[in-house]
């Protein structure tokens, strides 16, 4: 602006000077500025991202692992051990009748009885037998101890050898027929029987056949005058062996070629025990079979 005037005022001098010849236009530029100023609309703030849960996430499959071929197992066999017997209640399997079978003759009480005058000694329970440093007779020692130590755990006197016992026993036994006969030189005893096992082993027919494997089946029957006879066959023998009132025993064993009553062809030892006087008498047995006192267990 201020330029315009100066330039104005000079034209205006000039004109009075002299007279004009010749126009000069001069063009005056004004430039002007525009400053603009531009407000923009507050921006939001930026916020974190939120996180979407899913309320029903699908499971992330889990790899499956290859399948592994299983090594074939491995098969021990052992052979079973022997059965050794136990004073406890258990089942009893029946011998075949190839191997060895013992029986044992049970009395009614309506049977007639031959009593010969004896000394019954029923003192308190004496010691468990042991067996003489020199038998004279080493079947005849081993028949004893094996009856006595048991019954010397139940309370009941000891058995002393019977020739005249022994004598019947072996006359039975020589026949090579398998039963039982209790009328022979006059009768009057009971008897168990069986066979099988050598003079050698008799300890083990009458400790481990006659008495341990038969002893949890009279378990529940003790204190009973007439216990069931259902089982007598698996108790007979046992109770015989206990019986209180028996006080002598005579055994044979004799070796038969060909038994009778008996599938087998091989040679057979046969063996018979008499006693008297005899056990197994019905209405009797709560007196006569007592309980054990909780002796160790033996086998022979």
């Amino acid at each position: 602006m201020r330029y315009s005037w100066l330039i104005g005022a000079a034209c205006a001098a000039g004109a009075l000077a002299k007279p004009l010849d010749k126009r000069s236009y001069i063009t005056d530029w004004t430039i002007i500025t525009v400053t603009e100023t531009i407000t923009l609309a507050p921006q939001a703030a930026p916020t974190a991202p939120v996180s979407k849960v899913d309320p029903f996430p699908v499971p992330v499959p889990v790899p499956v692992p290859a399948p592994v071929e299983p090594e074939p197992p491995v098969v021990v066999t052992t052979a079973a051990p022997a059965p050794v017997p136990t004073t406890t209640a258990g089942t009893v399997e029946e011998l075949p009748d190839t191997s060895s079978e013992w029986t044992s003759t049970w009395t009614s009480s309506a049977a007639s009885r031959v009593v010969e005058p004896t000394t019954l000694v029923t003192a308190a329970p004496t010691a468990a037998p042991t067996a003489p440093a020199n038998p004279g007779n080493a079947y005849q020692a081993a028949i004893l101890y094996n009856h006595n130590i048991h019954r010397s755990n139940h309370s009941v006197s000891s058995l002393t050898w019977n020739a005249t016992l022994e004598s019947s026993a072996q006359a039975l036994a020589a026949q090579c027929i398998y039963r039982h006969d209790t009328d022979i030189s006059g009768g009057g005893y009971g008897q168990n029987i069986g066979y099988g096992v050598s003079s050698e082993e008799i300890g083990a027919m009458i400790t481990n056949l006659m008495y341990n494997d038969e002893f949890g089946y009279y378990q529940n029957l003790y204190g009973q005058a007439n216990p069931d006879m259902t089982y007598f066959e698996k108790w007979g023998h046992f109770s015989q062996i206990l019986w209180k009132g028996s006080v002598s025993v005579g055994c044979a064993t004799v070796v038969c070629p060909l038994l009778g009553n008996v599938d087998s062809s091989a040679p057979s030892p046969f063996t018979v025990c008499n006693y008297y006087p005899p056990g197994n008498y019905a209405g009797e047995y709560a007196e006569n079979v007592l309980p054990p006192i909780g002796r160790a267990f033996y086998a022979a």
